[in-house]
């Protein structure tokens, strides 16, 4: 029986799943080694001070090495899931005489990403799907539009340091805001990175829209009842009211440096080196803005609304200690939820620092709280049986804090991304360094606010 033969894409996703995990698997067996001995030690209900110097050093081990295991495990996903995706599209479009060309299929792909991206740049309020479904890919002109872009990341001075036919060419991806549309596949590079590093975009509903703001309608109410005999009619019901939920985007920006003598340097990537630096920075500030931003001029965070039970407030749960995490709180948090939210996809949010001290607590029958996986390839940790994700923007235990929160994320919260990231060249303010300024568009709220509770430091 003759070999199956495979495309390249092919081969890059089986050889991306065979591969998932291989490099955690160290890591892991540290980390539940390193908890084994964590329990050995807080049940031997120490009183030496070294000892419980110990304890706390192994817990915080053991909990970076659970946040790196939970971001490997995220890029593992990702990547598996994009070479999936390629290969998807190759398998779709099909080649002369009956072959595949999953290159140019990609690429055509690419090609459409860009030019609808750059329609929803030069339209401000959008662009409507009849326009967007109409759209032909042009890769030829992708292709020299990639080339021209990489030569106006290296080139010295700028834009208008490039040949006359290279400026007119970068000019078909010109932003009307100042600067140039990014190619599909390095805005993809950084959205990909992006996601990696930030767990509340892995757990939480990411739509992405060509117009200036997202709008869905949501429930506010429930449907009125009755009961009826067989001979009297029920009287009439209530009907639910209905609102309308509003996100808009906004403009987040990064501005990396570098030296005009590495750009020049053709062995090195820039525009990977750039897409590390700009996913970096994005992650950080979108991760807090999701938790803590104010909504104003920035996507609203859940920890912003206040404490209540109504539409536009979410209920905070007293844990039961002034000062401490208790096993108690995490229950009392957790149960608060109703029946249909408990049946979902729950997750907590903490800080790392907040896991460490989850690892200590015990619930009534002496059995601890805060579980690993036992699996390498699956290696999110629970307590309560609810998967666990570390973000350093909830704040840490003190005295009133907002340090443990749960939720049917999926219903919970919306992140909308405006697609289109644009660049600006800058080799003057900062001399002798050229600085690069990226704007992309994103916003994020509570879509549900019932699929939220926050445990509140206190009694």
């Amino acid at each position: 029986m003759a070999e199956m033969q495979y495309t390249e894409v092919e081969k890059a996703v089986l050889n991306e799943i065979k591969n998932l995990g291989d490099n955690t698997k160290a890591n892991h067996e540290t980390m539940l080694k390193n908890y084994e001995n964590l329990k050995k030690l807080v049940d031997s209900k120490p009183d030496d001070v070294v000892i419980k110097t110990h304890i706390d050093k192994l817990a915080v081990d053991v909990s970076v090495r659970q946040d790196d295991l939970d971001k490997k495990f995220a890029a593992s996903q990702k990547s598996v899931q994009d070479r999936i995706d390629q290969m998807e599209v190759a398998m779709k479009r099909p080649g002369f005489g009956g072959s595949m060309d999953p290159n140019l299929a990609l690429e055509e792909k690419e090609a459409l990403g860009w030019q609808r991206s750059y329609m929803s740049l030069q339209n401000k309020e959008g662009v409507t799907f009849e326009r967007f479904k109409n759209i032909k890919p042009n890769v030829e002109l992708y292709r020299q539009y990639k080339d021209v872009f990489e030569g106006f990341l290296r080139k010295a001075g700028d834009e208008r340091n490039l040949a006359a036919e290279e400026h007119k060419l970068l000019l078909t991806g010109s932003d009307p805001d100042g600067g140039y549309h990014v190619p599909t596949a390095m805005s993809a590079r950084i959205i990909g990175k992006v996601y990696e590093s930030d767990p509340i975009r892995q757990i939480c509903t990411t739509e992405t829209i060509s117009t200036a703001a997202w709008e869905c309608m949501v429930d506010q109410d429930e449907a009125g009842y009755g009961w009826e005999g067989d001979t009297v009619a029920g009287a009439e019901t209530s009907t639910p009211k209905e609102g309308k939920k509003r996100i808009p985007v906004y403009t987040l920006y990064g501005k990396p440096r570098a030296t005009q003598t590495y750009l020049e340097d053709s062995v090195v990537n820039v525009e990977n080196w750039l897409a590390d630096k700009v996913a970096s920075r994005f992650a950080r500030i979108e991760g807090a803005a999701f938790v803590t931003g104010n909504g104003v001029g920035s996507p609203r965070g859940f920890l912003t609304y206040g404490n209540g039970t109504t539409t536009g407030t979410i209920e905070r749960v007293n844990m039961g200690n002034a000062s401490a995490l208790t096993a108690d709180g995490f229950i009392d948090v957790k149960y608060h939820l109703t029946e249909y939210f408990l049946n979902q996809s729950t997750t907590w949010l903490m800080a790392r620092g907040t896991v460490a001290a989850a690892m200590k607590l015990k619930d009534g029958s002496g059995d601890y709280i805060w579980k690993p996986s036992l699996i390498a390839t699956d290696p999110y940790s629970t307590i309560l049986n609810s998967p666990v994700r570390m973000s350093a923007s909830i704040p840490a235990v003190a005295v009133g804090a907002l340090s443990v929160v749960i939720g049917a994320w999926k219903e919970a919260y919306t992140i909308v991304d405006r697609i289109g990231i644009t660049l600006q060249r800058d080799p003057y303010t900062v001399k002798p360094l050229v600085e690069f300024y990226f704007r992309k568009r994103v916003g994020g709220d509570v879509c549900n606010y019932d699929a939220i509770k926050i445990g509140v430091i206190a009694v």
